[in-house]
């Protein structure tokens, strides 16, 4: 044959074929060389711009479908309006602010001052001795201040204690229909929302008030009436304006994340690099929830500062830290989940530091495995398949967690760092437990 070599002893032709076979075992076991950039190119110029337009948009949707979100589940679950709302129980602000209310509630029909005058004009006309009156008359003022303190400490006892958290989680349980009803601009009920005010009644407060006073001797309290008193949750001249957006948000909670989702999907389907757009989507959608969380931190002082002179402050914010907690954990979750699509999109890379930091990992793996291998764990078939299969096992890890995480009814940013951890977990696991297929032992050659 043209070309061919010739042997002059099988010898020579055995060794030859022997040193055939190591250099493709070597070529084998050796890492695949890195591939030259593909000279074909996604050409029209149109493909980054329609591409950057739709990432920007699914970037100004993602804060609207955490909001969504959260005003759907305020308004939907009664048990998760709970949670924003139960905790202001304890808050001491928000006690002494309701105890300072009802204060002015009650003492605006019990006029402890003039009580004590008729007290001391009924004893000084029993005939007292003029020493006797005279000190009586001067005690008065201490009496009515030690009366209206021995008030106060009932009160504020009430609002701090475990029958006022009890009352005020079954009184706004009851009341939650009452507060979605307001949300649509209805103005009866246990809660009501009118001229930019969202206010709870407390005449169930009072009236146990009143009778804690008469059950410890203070009989003058049976002159307070069946009193319509109200605490303010919420004050805000914009009021009607955030009940249009809520009721907007609510009827658009289920499509916003599809939508967005949609977006980003065409995205990176249309773009000329998928993998730099799936990075640049990252990166807006987490700088969109970094902005919604500093929009909140924005708005609370400027909040504060409309409310009227007789609000408290420390009251009003301790209910919009309470009432946007739910918000920024939500946010938080999203934050995380973008940030993970953003560092695999970079980990990716067939260049720079992406490609740098992969190739280092990919070493650590690779380490591992070598370790594994010399403390005799040999994984068998399932390595080979792991190996062979690598692919597909990737995807599956990958939509499992995803599946598991959107499968959560409220998730937070823990919830998605823990998911993000797992599976990153599980991922490294089953490379290291990945082997390559041994070669096949070496023929030897047929004896003449």
């Amino acid at each position: 044959m043209p070309g061919s070599q010739t042997y002059d002893t099988p010898e020579e032709a055995a060794q030859e074929i022997e040193r055939l076979r190591a250099e493709l075992a070597r070529l084998r076991s050796a890492p695949p060389a890195a591939q030259p950039p593909a000279t074909t190119e996604r050409r029209g110029w149109w493909r980054p711009v329609v591409a950057g337009v739709l990432v920007v948009l699914a970037a100004l949707i993602a804060p609207l479908s955490v909001l969504a979100t959260w005003s759907n589940g305020q308004l939907q679950d009664t048990d998760r309006y709970l949670a924003t709302v139960g905790p202001l129980a304890e808050d001491p602000a928000v006690q002494e602010a309701i105890a300072a209310r009802i204060e002015q509630v009650i003492f605006s029909y019990l006029d402890i001052d003039t009580a004590v005058d008729e007290v001391v004009v009924a004893l000084e006309g029993q005939g007292l001795p003029d020493r006797a009156a005279a000190t009586l008359g001067s005690l008065s003022g201490p009496l009515a201040t030690g009366i209206r303190g021995f008030v106060e400490d009932r009160i504020l006892a009430l609002v701090q204690s475990d029958v006022f958290e009890q009352a005020w989680v079954e009184a706004n349980r009851t009341a939650h229909t009452e507060l979605v009803a307001a949300l649509n601009g209805e103005t009866e009920g246990a809660v009501v929302i009118d001229r930019g005010e969202v206010s709870v009644n407390l005449a169930t407060l009072i009236n146990t008030v009143k009778g804690q006073l008469v059950e410890a001797g203070l009989g003058i309290a049976e002159r307070i009436p069946e009193v319509d008193a109200s605490f303010a949750i919420v004050q805000s001249d914009d009021l009607a304006t955030v009940q249009n957006l809520l009721a907007v948000l609510d009827d658009l909670s289920t499509w916003l994340p599809v939508i967005g989702l949609a977006l980003i999907g065409i995205a990176v389907a249309i773009a000329r690099d998928r993998r730099r757009m799936l990075l640049v989507a990252g990166l807006a959608v987490a700088a969109s929830m970094l902005l919604l969380g500093a929009t909140l931190n924005v708005i609370r002082p400027y909040y504060l500062d409309a409310l009227p002179a007789s609000s408290s402050a420390a009251a009003a914010g301790a209910v919009y830290d309470q009432v946007v907690s739910f918000i920024r954990l939500a946010l938080r979750g999203v934050l995380v989940v973008a940030l993970t699509v953003t560092v695999v999109a970079w980990l990716s890379s067939t260049h720079g530091s992406g490609a740098t930091a992969r190739s280092a990992l990919t070493r650590g793996v690779d380490g591992l495995r070598r370790g594994r291998s010399r403390a005799g764990m040999d994984t068998g078939r399932l390595g080979v398949a792991l190996a062979t299969y690598r692919t597909p096992v990737r995807a599956t890890v990958v939509a499992v967690a995803a599946l598991l995480y959107l499968a959560q009814d409220h998730p937070t940013g823990g919830t998605a760092l823990a998911f993000v951890l797992v599976a990153a977990l599980v991922l490294l696991v089953l490379e290291m437990l990945a082997a390559r297929p041994e070669p096949a032992p070496a023929v030897p050659p047929a004896q003449e």
